[in-house]
């Protein structure tokens, strides 16, 4: 966040505060406690897990022994070796941090970018599933605008794409298109490929009304990880829907998680008249196998920074 006066970086800074205490104070009515990540990560840990992002975006740092290490880009995967070098996975454990990620931008400078955010681990899936999206929306529910949470399956695109015949140049092209919604360029790429009339031609169809999104995905072929994606929304939606207001949570198969690592819900959350997302998470218990051990686990970050920045102007 940029600031044109030293009394406006206060006056942003203490409001920050503000909104960091009320935040923390949810988070440890609902049973989480605090954890301080540590600001370096290994480099081919977090490469590992996310191996289809950009990896110069990664701030580098070469250590004594000539290692190297990253500026944490990712809270999640910086927090779970250190959680998993101390914990057997016995009781459920939950967890939330407040701290900042670092990333290279474009024109060379770093961003730094405040985040708070929650770690569900070992708790019964349905439950941990409802409890983190509920949460999600509450905080969402403090912007004071109104708000859309935007729900998927990194199961359904994964399920889908196992059924064509793609190599892995083609397959992140068109996770690429789908991602940015290019409708044209999508549609373009499937006809040169020979995919028209397959499920990803009619992809950006699959959003909106959690019903209607649900008729049209059962009226297409699916396999058994897309019906199990499927079934897991539906389940969480009608086991929560008395908690949620008409509008306010939306179905989006066409969803690609920001991360590699999330292997089952995901979600995104935005609010009027801001383009970027405030809020995004989702399950990723493959993750936690990488760390020695296979526990259910699903989480969110919710930009401090934005959520600031639209707090302020709501009560000014």
């Amino acid at each position: 966040m940029r600031y044109t006066s030293i009394s406006e970086e206060l006056e942003v800074t203490k409001f920050k505060k503000r909104v960091e205490r009320e935040f923390e104070g949810y988070f440890e009515k609902n049973g989480f406690n605090l954890i301080e990540p540590r600001i370096f990560q290994k480099y081919d840990m977090y490469v590992r897990s996310n191996f289809r992002q950009d990896s110069s975006r990664t701030v580098k740092v070469l250590s004594g022994n000539s290692r190297i290490y990253i500026l944490r880009p990712d809270i999640t995967t910086n927090i779970l070796g250190e959680i998993f070098s101390k914990w057997d996975g016995e009781p459920p454990l939950k967890v939330y941090y407040n701290s900042k990620i670092y990333l290279n931008r474009p024109d060379g400078k770093i961003l730094e970018n405040y985040q708070m955010g929650i770690e569900s681990l070992g708790e019964d899936v349905f439950k941990a599933d409802q409890e983190i999206v509920h949460m999600g929306t509450r905080l969402m529910g403090t912007l004071g605008r109104p708000v859309i949470l935007e729900l998927g399956s990194s199961k359904y695109l994964d399920g889908l794409f196992k059924e064509l015949d793609l190599d892995q140049d083609e397959e992140s092209e068109i996770r690429d298109l789908i991602s940015k919604k290019n409708r044209y360029g999508l549609r373009i790429r499937l006809k040169e490929l020979e995919l028209e009339g397959t499920v990803l031609d009619h992809i950006f169809e699959l959003q909106g009304d959690m019903r209607e999104v649900i008729q049209r995905a059962n009226s297409h072929p699916m396999n058994s990880e897309m019906r199990e994606a499927i079934d897991e929304l539906e389940s969480l939606m009608e086991g929560s829907s008395s908690r949620y207001s008409s509008g306010e949570i939306k179905f989006d198969l066409s969803m690609l998680p920001d991360l590699d690592y999330y292997d089952g819900i995901i979600f995104k959350g935005y609010c009027l008249g801001v383009p970027n997302k405030i809020l995004s998470g989702g399950r990723y218990d493959r993750l936690t196998e990488e760390f020695g051990l296979r526990v259910p686990a699903i989480g969110f970050m919710i930009d401090l920074d934005l959520v600031t920045r639209i707090r302020m102007e709501e009560e000014r």
